[in-house]
C-alpha cells in the first residue's frame, strides 16, 4: 500500500498543485483557495459582477497549499493506526500516509533545490534523525507498558507541530503576492495580445518569465494547455537511468536496514538484547552523512563514487570478519556513506534535466525508492527463506556493485540541459 500510494501521489502531484496555485490575477487581496468563482463569490470582498478574464499561477501559493494539504492528510495516518481494528485499516494508513509524503517532499524538495544554498542533504538528513528517534522512542515506551497504540495517538502532537512550523514558514508574504501577480498579469495580457492578433497561437515567453510563471491560462476557449510535465519527464532517457539506479538504492537501504538484525543474530549469534541498536546506528550515520554533504559537499562525481566503494567496503567486512563489533561499526559507516547518496542523486538530476520537470521529476524518484524499498527487500526475504540469512552478504554486496557501475555511467559535470525528450 505504500508503494501504491506513492505512485497515486506522483500522478496526482502535477494536477493538484497546478489546481492550487491558480488564482485570480485582478484582484488586489491575497487568497489561499484555489481560483474557483464559487469560492471567490462567497469569501472574497470587493469582486466586480465580471469574473476576471484570467486565470494565474503562484508558485509560493501552490507551495503553501500542497504543504498544508499533506499535513493535514498525515494525521489520518496516525489516528487510523492508532484505532485500527483490522488488517484493512493498517492498509488504509500506509495508503494515505505515502500520498501524503509524496506532496510533503514533492513541494518542500523542490523548494529546498531551488535556493541558492541547496541545503537538500541538510532536510533529508534530518528526516533521517526522525527515523533515528522514533524507534528509540517507540522501544521505550513500550518497555514502559504503554501500548503501543498511543505511540501513534501521541504523535498527533507532531502533527500539530508540523502544521504550525509550516503555517509560519511558507505562508506566502506580501511581496510574493505581489510579485506573482504582476508576473500573472504580464502573462495574461502577452497572451491576450496574442491571441487577438489573429495568430491563435501562444508565443513562447521568455526563459526568465516562464521560470516565474509555470502555467497562465487565459479564459479563451483557443487558449493551448499547458504541457504534462510528468509524461515530458517520463520521456527523458535520463530520467529512467535515475529512475533504476534510485530503484536499486531504495531497495538496497531497505535490505541492509531490515536484514542487518536477522543477519547478526543468525550468522554472528548477536545479544538480542542490543542488537536493535545496529538499526539504530545505520539511520544516525545516514542522518549525519546527508548532513555533513549538506553542508559540506563539493558535488563532484568523485565524492559519490567514494562513498559507494567504502559502503563496498564495508559490506565485504561484515561479510568475511566475524566480530560483533566491528560489523556494527560497519553498519553505521555504511549508513553514514549512504546517506549522501539520494540528496546527491536529487541534485544530479536536477543539474541535467530542465527546470519544468524538477518538481515531477524528484517525485518519481521518491516513488522509484518507494517501490525499490517494497520490492528488492521482498526478493531478498524469498531467496532467504530458502538459503537461509546467510545470502544477506551476497545481496548487498551485488546492489553495491549494481549502485556503483551505474553511477559510473552518469556524467562527471552536469551537462548542457536537455529541453526536451532526448
Amino acid at each position: 500500500m505504500s508503494t501504491a500510494g506513492c505512485l497515486l501521489g506522483t500522478i496526482l502531484l502535477e494536477r493538484v498543485v497546478k489546481f492550487q496555485g491558480r488564482f485570480y490575477p485582478s484582484l488586489d487581496q491575497r487568497t489561499y483557495l484555489p481560483a474557483i468563482p464559487f469560492f471567490h463569490r462567497l469569501f472574497t470582498e470587493k469582486v466586480s459582477a465580471t469574473l476576471p478574464c484570467g486565470i494565474g499561477y503562484s508558485p509560493s501559493k501552490a507551495r503553501f497549499s500542497s504543504l498544508v494539504f499533506a499535513a493535514l492528510l498525515h494525521p489520518l495516518f496516525f489516528i487510523l493506526m492508532g484505532t485500527a481494528l483490522n488488517y484493512p485499516m493498517v492498509l488504509m494508513a500506509y495508503g494515505i500516509a505515502s500520498v501524503a509524503r509524496t506532496f510533503w517532499t514533492g513541494s518542500s524538495n523542490f523548494y529546498i533545490a531551488s535556493t541558492p544554498k541547496k541545503p537538500l542533504g541538510v532536510s533529508l538528513g534530518w528526516w533521517c534523525i526522525g527515523s533515528f528517534s522514533a524507534p528509540l522512542v517507540c522501544q521505550t515506551l513500550l518497555a514502559k507498558g504503554i501500548p503501543w497504540r498511543r505511540f501513534y495517538l501521541g504523535s498527533l502532537v507532531l502533527s500539530v507541530i508540523a502544521l504550525i512550523l509550516i503555517i509560519f514558514n511558507f505562508r506566502p508574504t506580501r511581496n510574493e503576492f505581489q510579485k506573482d501577480r504582476k508576473a500573472a498579469l504580464d502573462a495574461i495580457q502577452f497572451t491576450s495580445g496574442t491571441l487577438s492578433s489573429g495568430t491563435g497561437t501562444m508565443v513562447a515567453l521568455q526563459s526568465s518569465q516562464q521560470e516565474k510563471i509555470l502555467d497562465v491560462s487565459v479564459s479563451r476557449l483557443d487558449a493551448p494547455s499547458p504541457p504534462n510535465t510528468l509524461r515530458r519527464a517520463l520521456s527523458m532517457p535520463y530520467q529512467w537511468a535515475f529512475i533504476v539506479f534510485i530503484f536499486i538504492y531504495g531497495g538496497s537501504e531497505t535490505v541492509f536496514s531490515g536484514y542487518i538484525v536477522d543477519y547478526l543474530l543468525s550468522e554472528r549469534n548477536f545479544n538480542s538484547n542490543t542488537v536493535g541498536y545496529v538499526s539504530s546506528g545505520f539511520w544516525g550515520g545516514m542522518g549525519i552523512g546527508r548532513i555533513l554533504w549538506g553542508y559540506y559537499c563539493t558535488g563532484t562525481l568523485f565524492i559519490h563514487a567514494f562513498t559507494r566503494g567504502v559502503a563496498f567496503s564495508m559490506t565485504m567486512l561484515i561479510w568475511f570478519v566475524d566480530s560483533t563489533t566491528e560489523n556494527a561499526l560497519s553498519s553505521a559507516v555504511i549508513g553514514l556513506v549512504y546517506g549522501p547518496i539520494f540528496a546527491g542523486t536529487l541534485g544530479l538530476c536536477n543539474d541535467v534535466l530542465p527546470s519544468e520537470v524538477h518538481m515531477v521529476s524528484m517525485a518519481i524518484l521518491s516513488a522509484a525508492s518507494s517501490v525499490g524499498s517494497a520490492i528488492l527487500p521482498f526478493v531478498a526475504g524469498l531467496i532467504a527463506d530458502e538459503d537461509g540469512m546467510r545470502v544477506f552478504c551476497y545481496v548487498t554486496v551485488s546492489q553495491t556493485v549494481a549502485m556503483f557501475s551505474l553511477w559510473i555511467l552518469f556524467p562527471a559535470s552536469p551537462p548542457v540541459r536537455v529541453s526536451g525528450p532526448a
